[in-house]
Parts: structure tokens; C-alpha cells; sequence
């Protein structure tokens, strides 16, 4: 026998072989070898025969679940499972295991009350396992669009993951506080409020923490409103419960505790950020939603239907994004589908709202996919309604004898939902190519300004009542829903690329900015969650408080506070020290860039250039720099300040670096601007004839050299 009897028993229960399992374990041996050595079948025929002798014995029973899973039969494995923990009900490995396997067998939503049973029991003695079903199930949540709740079970993985694993882990919780797809007040941590009670009321709510603190977040929400039968005034209780909930992905629930939280705190902010976090959720579950739907076609020729489509006035063909490997099926064409032709002038500055057509639906085209034997097919893809429908209908019409609709689904096909009160903050309109970034920012900017001004302040909302954010301004009851829909509105903004002006809108509707916080020189800013953070009184923190701060806002990336945040830090020579220099400085050229703040982005790119690195990386430094300036310059063609720049590419780093010509061509095609290598003279020691101008050097102005030439050394 290979196995020590002094050690302790496989069967887990803490003893040494000799004084457990010894009687089986010479089988067992066996039985793990044949496993090991590519012989599962015959393991497990010995395992059952062992299983009918020993019931009850876990080693038997969880070596044989195990095998199963490695061999796909989840199902079977979790009936395993269930039979033993009869016998074994506080087994931490079989209670793991047997939350394993309702995971593959029966999905996310059977396995729940399992896998929260493990993460109670069995994450102290089994904390990779339980990890890793956390890190799973958080996967689950995200595609559910769940986020806090995803959010939460991927932290509960990375505390319980070994430490191999917690690098990947910790990545990923930064990149979902990184994601900007993700409305801002739900990113970060969010901490559960300390509750008040009688001596009796706080074992209850110290319970109800501990059990939020394993993961069982549906329980802990259970018992924190329990509690609210005898505290129905607490706004703490109410808040727990709320945040519990939406851990535990019951969004409508967690919205509803959250507005009665909202409801009874007298702290106006807090008040604020459980009614804008209620709002949210209200949002995502809400039933009031207009349908997206896509229509599907059988396509004869796919070559004869694109050259069809690409001659209609009504059809701009977009540029498809490469192709990505993990996707097996990517479309050949895609079409905006229009209600009227696409403006055709000259002169981009004479682009108005008006003169441009509206985007009636989405058209995908796709050729046959000989893996799962599909033939070439298109899909038209909108909002339920009349655009969607005259979108069909063109495509019906001027794809006669080549394509047909799919007889066995005569009604679009509903693919995802918007929900109606969002519809204020949409628009579809479409740009022709080519149009400068410069007026497709004035174009978006003065749709904005009607969104703001006229559109949002006169829509009816649900969470005032059905009152506009208007009519609600003079009611005082409304003061914190409609405090709370300004930041719904702040975070849609940040969303979408746009710059609210926070302060200015709260203060046109006659609210109040919220107060900052209190802090001083030892408080900790690690728990604080996002909306918490914006309220930090940025001058009164110390250095190594804001450089803390800076971090956190670099990935958080709301654009409004980390401009305010990034600029103090800068101001202080101790700060800027610490920083991460070019990060800091992209960021603020960004930033000033994506809101039209072309000048002040050029002076942070001048600002940055003096900043060279003490490793001896000049040369790299400058070319990064000088590849920011371009693109900030391309913004606007025109600019006097282009030409220069070009000149230093094309006569210092072109010979050093020849193949970033190709890189910076596409830059100059992307918007128009000719290639400055089309005409350069080369100016060799074999041509070269007379100082007509000069030869450029680095650091020689434009001025200073005649007819762009260039001296290559040695030629």
C-alpha cells in the first residue's frame, strides 16, 4: 500500500488513515491509479461496488462525484452528491462539491441555495474551490448585466483565492471599476452603513453582517429586514437590506428597500446615492421599455445583393471592426438603413441637425456558414415601430428575387429592450464620412444643449410622480428624487462622452450640491464609494491622501472629477513626484481633447515634452509625444500647427524609424490630409549643390529649411 497510515484520512474527517478509513483504503489506491492512469469507466464500476458497501463513506462518494464531473456527466454526479450529504449534511467538501455540480447541472439560479450553503461552510477549509464558483458565478451575473452583484461575488473570489490566482482576479475587479459602459454609482465598493440598535437588535444585526460577509447576501437581507418590524425608522436597515439584495442580483427588491432608505435618512446625501442607485436598478428592471427587434433574411447571392444594396441613396455601408478570432460567424457588410439620402455637400460647416437623416435600423449581412451548414443571411435590426417597419420595407423592395424573408418567423424577433423613459437621451442621426471631428462635436454638443434645456427638464418621470423635472422642482417633496435623477442624468452623460455641468443643472432646478465630506489628515478614503469620492474636498487632502485619490480616479474615470482632481495634484511638487507622469498628462490631453478643449490639451502635450525620463528614453519619449500632438491636431486639419509637426516626422523620425511612415499615413487618409512624403527631395552628399535653404535638423523650424529636404548621414 503507497498510502501513509499516518496521514491524515482523503475522507476528510480530520483523523489519520489508520484510525478512519483504513479498510478501504488499499481500494481506494486502486481505484485512484486506474483514474489517473486513463481508466475512468473501470474506476468508477469499483467505486460503485464500494458505494453500495460504504453508503456513507465521503471519500468514496466525493472521488467517485469527481470523476464523473471530469467525464461531463454533471447530473449524475450531483445525484451522487445528494445521496451522500444525507449521510454527511456538514461534510465542507461534500457540501462544496455538491454545489459544483448543481452549478454544471441544473445552472446558476437551481444551484443558489447550494453554493450559498458553501460559501458558509465551506469557504474557510476549501477556499479555492469556493473561489472559484464565486469567480463563475460573477461571470454569470455580468452577462445578466447584474453588475453589483457581480462585482461583489468577484471580490468574494479574490479574498478566498490562493495566491497564484489573486493577480488575475484583482485585474479584474480593476477593470470592471475601469468600465465605463457601467453607470459610475454603481462601480467601486460600496460599504454596508453601521446600524444602531438595542443590545438584543445587534446580535441580530452582527449576525445578519456575517453572514453578508460569506457571501449569503440573500439571508443577510433577509434578517436586516426582519429587523425592520421592530426598526421600521431605520434608513440603516433599510439601506443593508437594499445593498444585500442587489449583491444578491434581486435588483427590483434591492430598489425598493433602497427608495425606503432614501426616504428616512436625515443625511441628504446618502439619501441621494440610495435613491440614484435605486434609480438605476428601476431602470434596468423595468417592464416600460421599447422592444429592439430584428427582422431575419434568407439571402440567394450575397455578392449580387451587396452591389444592390451599395447603390441606394438610403444605405451608408460602415467600416466593420476586424475580425475577431473567438467569434467563428462575423457579418461581410453592415448598413445604416435611413430615411432619406445622406447629405452630399462640400462645405462640412454647413451641417445642421436638421439637414441630417435620421437612423432608421441597423442591416448586417452574412455569408453562408458551412460549420452549422447556414446558409447567407441578413438581418435588419431597430426599435419596435414605423422606422423599423419603412427600414423593412425598403430592404424588401430593392432586394427583389435576392433575398426572402424567414417564413417561420413573421414577426421580429425581440433581442433586447430600452427603456422608454431612457428614449428622452437618445438620438439617430447620421454623420456622411468624412465629417470633421471638429463639427461632428459641434453638431453633438448642440444636440445635447436641446436634450438638456428642453428635452430631459419637460419629460415626465416615474420616480416624481409622472411630473417633468420642471414642474417637480417646486415641490419639496421631490427634493431627493429629483437630486437623484440629476445624477441619473450625470451618469448617462459620462457614458455617452458628454460633460455635465453637475452643479449648474442642480442649482436650475433650485437644488443643492452635495456637502463634502468631513475628513481630515487620518481618515482612510479606501471605502468610499464613487459617489462618496466626487464629494471629496480635493484642496484639503494631503499629499499622499490625494495622490491615493488620483489612482483611484485614473480608473474610475469620471471625467468632471478627475480634471479637477489630476490639475490639483499637478500643482504640487510633492504629488507630482509620485505620480505616474505620462499617464497623468494623456489623461488631461484626453480629456481636454474629448471636450473640445483643443488648445489647452496642445499646452499639457508641451507641458509633458519637458518631462523627460531620467532612463535615457528621450528619443521614445518625444516621438510619443509628437504621435499625441498629431492626433490632436488632426482634430482640425487646418491647423497652422500641423504642417511643422509633419516636417519633424517626416525629416527626423522617418530615417530613424521607417516603418512608423505606414502608421502615421493612415492617421493623415483617416481624415483627408495628404501624405508629406509624396513630395519630399531627399538630399544626399552625392546631389546636394548649394545651401539654397538650409538642411533640416531637430529643433530647426519649418522656416529654416527650403523644399522639405532631407540629409541622410553617410549617403
Amino acid at each position: 500500500m503507497s498510502l501513509n497510515p499516518y496521514d491524515p484520512c482523503a475522507c476528510g474527517s480530520g483523523k489519520k488513515l489508520k484510525f478512519c478509513c483504513l479498510n478501504i483504503a488499499d481500494e481506494m489506491d486502486r481505484i485512484v491509479r486506474l483514474s489517473t492512469g486513463n481508466q475512468p469507466h473501470i474506476a468508477l464500476q469499483q467505486l460503485e461496488i464500494l458505494a453500495r458497501k460504504f453508503p456513507a463513506n465521503p471519500w468514496v462518494g466525493t472521488t467517485r462525484a469527481i470523476i464523473l464531473l471530469e467525464q461531463g456527466e454533471a447530473s449524475t454526479a450531483r445525484d451522487v452528491l445528494r445521496a451522500l450529504v444525507e449521510h454527511q449534511p456538514d461534510h465542507e467538501f461534500v457540501i462544496a462539491l455538491l454545489a459544483a455540480a448543481l452549478f454544471q447541472a441544473d445552472g446558476f439560479d437551481a444551484a443558489k441555495k447550494a453554493i450559498h450553503r458553501a460559501f458558509q461552510k465551506s469557504a474557510k477549509k476549501y477556499s479555492s474551490m469556493v473561489s472559484g464558483i464565486a469567480a463563475s458565478m460573477a461571470m454569470i451575473l455580468m452577462n445578466r448585466q447584474q453588475v453589483m452583484a457581480a462585482r461583489e461575488h468577484l471580490g468574494l473570489a479574490l479574498r478566498l483565492a490562493p495566491e497564484k490566482q489573486r493577480q488575475d482576479l484583482f485585474v479584474q475587479l480593476l477593470e470592471f471599476d475601469g468600465e465605463e459602459g457601467i453607470p459610475y454609482p454603481m462601480r467601486g465598493t460600496h460599504l454596508l452603513p453601521s446600524i444602531q440598535g438595542t443590545e438584543e437588535q445587534q446580535k441580530e444585526i452582527k449576525k445578519a453582517q456575517k453572514y453578508a460577509a460569506v457571501g449569503c447576501w440573500s439571508t443577510a437581507a433577509d434578517l436586516f429586514l426582519l429587523l425592520t418590524r421592530t426598526l421600521p425608522e431605520s434608513a440603516e436597515l433599510w439601506h443593508s437590506a437594499g445593498l444585500c439584495r442587489a449583491w444578491d442580483g434581486d435588483e427590483a427588491t434591492a430598489a425598493e428597500a433602497l427608495h425606503r432608505a432614501a426616504q428616512l435618512y436625515g443625511d441628504f446625501a446618502a439619501a441621494v446615492e440610495c435613491e440614484t442607485l435605486a434609480q438605476l436598478f428601476d431602470r434596468h428592471t423595468s417592464k416600460d421599455v421599447i422592444d429592439i427587434c430584428t427582422y431575419e433574411g434568407q439571402v440567394e447571392s450575397v455578392g449580387r445583393l451587396l452591389t444592390v444594396l451599395d447603390a441606394q441613396p438610403r444605405l451608408a455601408r460602415v467600416t466593420l471592426p476586424p475580425a475577431n478570432p473567438d467569434q467563428q460567424h462575423t457579418p461581410v457588410a453592415g448598413y445604416q438603413i435611413l430615411d432619406r439620402p445622406q447629405w452630399t455637400g462640400d462645405d462640412f460647416t454647413q451641417l445642421t441637425l436638421d439637414s441630417l437623416p435620421r437612423l432608421q435600423s441597423h442591416l448586417s449581412v452574412y455569408d453562408a456558414n458551412p460549420d452549422d451548414n447556414e446558409p447567407p443571411t441578413l438581418f435588419i435590426s431597430g426599435d419596435r415601430g414605423a422606422a423599423l417597419e419603412a427600414a423593412r420595407s425598403l430592404i424588401e423592395t430593392v432586394s427583389t428575387g435576392l433575398m426572402q424573408w424567414k417564413t417561420d418567423k413573421p414577426q421580429p424577433e425581440v433581442t433586447g429592450g430600452v427603456p422608454t423613459e431612457s428614449m428622452t437621451l437618445r438620438w439617430s442621426w447620421s454623420l456622411p464620412k468624412g465629417t470633421p471631428i471638429r463639427v461632428s462635436r459641434k453638431l453633438r454638443d448642440q444636440q445635447w444643449q436641446t436634450i438638456l434645456n428642453e428635452t430631459w427638464p419637460a419629460a415626465p418621470l416615474k420616480v416624481l410622480g409622472g411630473r417633468s423635472p420642471s414642474d417637480a422642482a417646486t415641490d419639496p417633496k421631490y427634493k431627493v428624487a429629483l437630486t437623484a435623477a440629476v445624477f441619473m442624468l450625470d451618469a448617462h452623460c459620462q457614458q455617452q462622452g458628454h460633460e455635465l455641468n453637475l452643479d449648474a443643472t442642480l442649482t436650475r432646478f433650485g437644488l443643492t450640491p452635495l456637502a463634502p465630506l468631513d475628513v481630515d489628515e487620518r481618515t482612510l478614503l479606501s471605502g468610499q464609494s464613487v459617489m462618496q469620492m466626487h464629494r471629496l474636498p480635493i484642496e484639503r487632502l494631503t499629499d499622499a491622501q490625494l495622490n491615493a485619490v488620483v489612482n483611484r480616479a485614473l480608473l474610475t474615470r469620471h471625467d468632471r472629477f478627475l480634471y479637477a482632481v489630476l490639475k490639483t495634484a499637478l500643482a504640487r511638487p510633492a504629488c507630482e513626484a509620485e505620480l505616474d507622469l505620462p499617464r497623468v498628462h494623456r489623461a488631461l490631453v484626453e480629456l481636454c481633447s474629448r471636450h473640445g478643449r483643443r488648445e489647452e490639451g496642445l499646452q499639457w502635450i508641451d507641458v509633458a515634452r519637458t518631462k523627460v525620463p531620467e532612463d535615457g528614453k528621450s528619443f521614445e519619449h518625444h516621438w510619443n509625444w509628437d504621435i499625441n500632438e498629431l492626433t490632436v491636431r488632426l482634430e482640425e486639419p487646418s491647423d497652422p500647427g500641423l504642417q511643422p509637426l509633419l516636417d519633424r516626422f517626416v525629416n527626423y523620425y522617418s530615417p530613424k524609424v521607417p516603418q512608423m511612415r505606414g502608421y502615421v499615413e493612415r492617421m493623415l487618409e483617416s481624415v483627408g490630409v495628404p501624405s508629406p512624403w509624396e513630395s519630399i527631395n531627399i538630399v544626399t552628399a552625392g546631389n546636394i549643390s548649394a545651401p539654397t535653404g538650409g538642411v533640416w535638423t531637430p529643433g530647426a523650424s519649418a522656416a529654416e529649411t527650403a523644399g522639405n529636404k532631407l540629409w541622410l548621414p553617410g549617403q
